[in-house]
Order: structure tokens, then C-alpha cells, then sequence
């Protein structure tokens, strides 16, 4: 019995995050009631209070499942290819991740909406949303921007200890050039864009981006379009 309350109780509080991830999307912290992400989850609202004390609590559960998204995701692409290939590729599944994931793009905008923010239960800010990645993140760069500008510099990295890179002495340039882009396709695909025009613009930059990054001549060994969907 105890096992089966304790599944309920699961199912509710990630029915809570993802209620909460899809009103937060919509009308940021602020905008977003707790009232509302209550009847939207379908639970009362002692029932939310029960697993979050506050907004700004749930707000940081929206982000840490997020995070949690996104790394095992990166983990999973560097597993089956090399650092640069799985840098390409994870551009991709963002971009993805923006058109399908409520909690994604939420926690890209709770991170925006904290910035400078005094956080509190009812307040105007969640706070300062931010999880350092094991490099440090990257500098200037707070919420979930920070946090996926750390999982692409780490695969930067990764790309130059495997001798992927035209540049191999861990200069300014490289990083700095691919964290800009790369933050910059929240910017660009967080208002909606449909798949094919997404991975058309993710392809075209990769094929520009690409041979600024490794030695002459070794383009060909990436692909720089999206995987091919796996049967099922």
C-alpha cells in the first residue's frame, strides 16, 4: 500500500512541474498563480502545498528538471559519437526540446525573469535560478542560458582534448564563438518555428560554423544535419 501512495504522490508532483513549466512558459513568474498551476494539474491546492512550499520552490524544480533534461541528453549524444558530432547533435535536440517541451522552454524564461530578482513566495522573481555545470558555466551567462552554455563548452572541450579542432591550444576564440551561437537558438526558436525551417537554420549554421572549427579538409566527417529518426 505504502508503494502505491508513494506513485501518487510522484505522479502528482510531476504533474504539478509540468502544469507549473506550462504556465510559467506562458505568462512567466509573475503571471503565473498558484491557484491556476493547481486546477491545471487537476489537484487542490493543499495538494501543491503538500509537495511545494512556495512558487519560487516549484519554479526550481521546473529548472532542475529541465537540467536534468538537457544533461542526460548531452551524456547520451557524446556516449554514441564523438565530442564535436555530439555538440552538433545536441543543437539540434534543443531546438527540438523549444517546439515540444513546455519545461524546457520554461526554465529558459524562469532564468530570465530571476535575473537580479529578490525571489519569495509571491514575488515578481523566482530568484536566481542557477545550477554551476562542472566546468563553471560560462562567464556573464546566468539561468538555464549558464547552464547550457556550460554542457556546450564542455563538449568544446571534449572536442579539443579528441584533436577535433583546427585550434587545439584552448583559445578564447572557438568558445566563445560557438557558446554565442548556440545561445543564441533559444533567441531565435523560442516563439515557435515549424521542425524542417529549424533543422534547415540548425544545418545552415553548422555548415558555416564547421570549418571555422577543425583542420582543413575534415568537414565531410560530420554530419551536420539531424540524425536519421530510429525505427521503432
Amino acid at each position: 500500500m505504502g508503494r502505491v501512495v508513494q506513485e501518487r504522490s510522484e505522479r502528482t508532483r510531476g504533474r504539478l512541474v509540468e502544469a507549473g513549466a506550462a504556465l510559467f512558459d506562458r505568462c512567466g513568474y509573475a503571471g503565473a498563480t498558484l491557484g491556476e498551476i493547481a486546477r491545471a494539474a487537476g489537484v487542490t491546492k493543499g495538494a501543491l502545498y503538500f509537495h511545494f512550499a512556495s512558487k519560487e520552490e516549484l519554479a526550481r524544480a521546473v529548472f532542475a528538471q529541465a537540467e536534468g533534461s538537457l544533461r542526460a541528453a548531452c551524456g547520451a549524444l557524446c556516449s554514441a559519437s564523438s565530442p564535436l558530432q555530439a555538440l552538433i547533435d545536441a543543437g539540434y535536440w534543443l531546438v527540438d526540446a523549444l517546439g515540444s517541451d513546455a519545461v524546457i522552454r520554461a526554465a529558459f524564461r524562469l532564468g530570465r525573469d530571476g535575473d537580479g530578482g529578490d525571489g519569495g513566495d509571491g514575488g515578481e522573481s523566482p530568484g536566481e535560478l542557477r545550477s554551476a555545470p562542472p566546468s563553471g558555466g560560462f562567464p556573464g551567462l546566468r539561468g538555464f542560458h549558464g547552464v547550457w552554455a556550460g554542457e556546450v563548452r564542455d563538449l568544446l572541450s571534449g572536442a579539443r582534448r579528441a584533436g577535433e579542432l583546427r585550434d587545439r591550444s584552448g583559445g578564447l576564440g572557438p568558445e566563445t564563438l560557438v557558446v554565442t551561437a548556440a545561445c543564441g537558438l533559444e533567441v531565435v526558436f523560442a516563439d515557435g518555428c515549424p521542425g524542417e525551417e529549424r533543422a534547415r537554420r540548425v544545418g545552415a549554421l553548422w555548415d558555416w560554423l564547421l570549418p571555422c572549427l577543425v583542420p582543413p579538409g575534415s568537414s565531410d566527417g560530420y554530419r551536420t544535419r539531424p540524425m536519421a529518426p530510429q525505427p521503432a
